[in-house]
């Protein structure tokens, strides 16, 4: 029995039958191109070889077998030339290779007895002739069908041992050399054969495992690793294709914004921030239908986008449905985590006709959302696009400004609520700009922090309150605002405090305001900032407390020396118990923590005589006066002077 050499089929790193299936289609690839010119070539050198016989062999050898061989050979030639355009699967794949090892093997055998019987007809040279021939065609038929290593192998270890021995027999003298000569050729050509196979193996597993990468690679450039939504280079690659194909159907974008996850990342570390984004996604994907898309563009930014034309009611509809399903507690294994979305949508083609202003109409319309009704949906609206406008002009103006000559502060007065004093006053910004004339503070401050401008502000704000307050009496102190921006910006921080340094102005009688919604932004980077703050000797005040994502955390682990009560709960007091109570609650904590209390938003009598018998320290509001400007704080301060007691500063 003939023993062939262990051919290597598969890979370990490729399931076995992917690998074959790919081999089989590599095989047959190279016999389409191979096999046609190899039986044309064999039927040449079949009617070579009877002509060599025609005078000494009879007729049914010279013509009738080389005949039938060679029509074989041009029919099959014809075969796989056909081949080459036809569409084939796997299972064709495997008849046709089944149908070329039968074939070849059928041919060979037949080419062999064929000329074996000849070489009997045959002289010394002639047979030595035919011999070379033979064989030479053999290694060409065995080169030929490397892809198919076992029926190489085994015709060639079958046939040309054979003629090798009948070449010293029957030949001339010296014909063993020969035969030696050319056996030492053919396991040389076994040996080439057998690495012929191997490296086509190999070959194969490297472009599998290549595409395999590729695929991956793939997957990850259009795939959110964390939740396996769309990425957002799929979102929008995704909604171009969609507009180019349906230029004139309708489409819906909208741009999703969770709130309240920033705190339970912060509070309770990555791994359950990545938990509660798995989560939302899940949750999401329940909304997939046919022509809905669902994507994570980032951090928790999610957005969606569905074909057709739904009205406007069931876009707002579908938004609420999202809203409520992102509200519902999550139950994880160490707490429930509770938070809320805002949505903003925008339409194809009534708001914008490509994909990138899609986005940025939801996307405004998220932040519109967000400022004004939070926890909601919101379809963009054409006064959006007068706010967007407006924006822009104030961005680009804001880039452009000189801060120096444009900037103003104004100061508002903080009273002690028992005696009536002023202790200090809070420095506003305000701006006045050669083309927009007088902007205010709640339109451009925004869009300030938004950039890097809002460093430059602060710069200019911060240099003229320290110049003013420099020349105030030394009881009376100065309150200034930073934003989150300031305060995780290294290089800017660092220019706040030599600002201070070389302004003359006790860094002991400057407060510095943060918010919430500051430390909620990047808490680790915004509490080292305050302890920088706190060494260079200023104070720090927790401004707006309430209003954003109150936690007792913030309070505990920073150096805070003042919490600032929310304006809406000072407004609130008289018609609500609630407010009332809560107002109360944070007076009395800070009285337990050995902090002072302030409150902001003061309009009325009432409302200061709750907050005095709340025991709140420190208050301002129009009540006692709204902003003067530099020149008339010392008039303000001087009339406070005289009627101390009680708050008669009314504007």
């Amino acid at each position: 029995m003939l023993i062939l050499p262990n051919i290597p089929t598969f890979s370990k790193l490729a399931p076995a039958s992917r690998l074959e299936q790919e081999i089989d289609k590599a095989r047959l690839a190279q016999l389409e191109a191979h096999l046609p010119v190899l039986y044309s070539v064999l039927a040449f050198n079949v009617l070579t070889i009877s002509t060599m016989f025609s005078r000494v062999a009879p007729p049914v050898l010279t013509y009738g077998a080389p005949s039938l061989l060679a029509l074989a050979g041009l029919i099959h030639a014809l075969f796989w030339i056909s081949a080459r355009s036809k569409k084939i699967d796997q299972k064709q794949t495997g008849a046709l290779l089944k149908s070329a090892h039968r074939f070849a093997i059928a041919f060979a055998l037949g080419y062999m007895i064929w000329t074996l019987i000849l070489f009997s007809y045959g002289d010394q040279w002639l047979r030595i002739q035919l011999v070379f021939m033979v064989i030479i065609t053999n290694f060409v038929f065995g080169f030929t069908l490397a892809h198919l290593p076992r029926v190489a192998l085994g015709l060639s270890a079958t046939g040309v041992p054979i003629y090798l021995l009948l070449l010293p027999i029957f030949g001339a003298a010296d014909t063993d050399l020969m035969a030696i000569n050319l056996m030492m050729f053919a396991l040389f050509f076994g040996y080439i054969l057998i690495g012929s196979a191997r490296d086509l193996n190999k070959l194969v597993e490297a472009q599998l495992r290549s595409a395999d990468l590729a695929g991956e690679n793939g997957l990850l450039a259009y795939t959110d690793s964390l939740t396996g939504l769309p990425n957002r280079r799929e979102f929008f690659e995704r909604l171009e294709r969609v507009i180019a194909a349906e230029a004139d159907g309708g489409l819906v974008v909208g741009v999703i914004d969770l709130d309240g996850f920033k705190p339970i990342n912060d509070l309770y570390g990555h791994a359950i921030g990545d938990r509660v984004l798995r989560e939302c996604a899940a949750r999401l994907e329940l909304f997939v239908g046919e022509g809905t898309t669902i994507a994570r563009l980032g951090g928790d930014e999610f957005a969606l986008f569905l074909r057709g034309a739904p009205s406007d009611f069931d876009i707002l509809q579908l938004g609420a449905e999202i809203c409520a399903a992102l509200k519902a507690p999550m139950k994880l294994a160490e707490f429930q985590a509770g938070l809320s979305a805002s949505i903003g949508f925008a339409r194809y083609p009534k708001d914008a006709m490509d994909a990138h202003r899609l986005y940025e109409r939801a996307d405004y319309a998220l932040y519109f959302g967000k400022q004004n009704r939070r926890g909601e949906a919101i379809l963009f609206a054409p006064d959006h696009e007068s706010k967007m406008l407006l924006n822009a002009r104030i961005q680009q103006a804001l880039r452009n400004a000189e801060m120096d000559k444009e900037i103003s502060v104004e100061f508002q007065p903080q009273l002690n609520v028992r005696s009536g004093r002023i202790v200090g006053f809070e420095a506003l910004a305000r701006w006045t700009n050669p083309e927009l004339g007088a902007v205010p503070p709640e339109h451009f401050i925004p869009i300030a922090e938004s950039s890097e401008t809002i460093h430059r502000l602060t710069r200019a704000v911060l240099r003229k309150a320290l110049a003013a307050a420099r020349d105030w009496p030394e009881d009376i102190g100065l309150s200034c605002n930073l934003s989150p921006r300031d305060l995780v910006s290294v290089r800017a921080l660092n220019q706040f405090i030599a600002l201070i340094e070389s302004s003359g102005f006790d860094p002991g009688r400057l407060e510095i305001e943060v918010t919430e919604n500051t430390l909620v932004a990047d808490f680790d980077h915004t509490a080292r900032a305050i302890e920088q703050l706190k060494a260079f000797g200023v104070k720090i005040s927790l401004d707006d407390f309430g209003a954003g994502y109150s936690s007792l955390a913030h309070i505990h682990r920073l150096p805070v020396d003042r919490i600032k009560i929310a304006r809406s709960f000072v407004h609130e007091m008289r018609a609500s118990s609630a407010a009332r109570d809560i107002v109360r609650s944070v007076i009395g904590l800070c009285g337990d923590l050995g902090l002072s209390c302030a409150t902001v938003g003061v309009e009325t009598a009432e409302q200061l005589d709750l907050l005095r018998e709340y025991g709140c320290e420190v208050a301002q509001g129009f009540y006692f006066g709204g902003p003067v400007g530099a020149d008339g704080v010392a008039a303000l301060v001087a009339a406070n002077r005289k009627e101390t007691g009680r708050p008669a500063l009314r504007a």
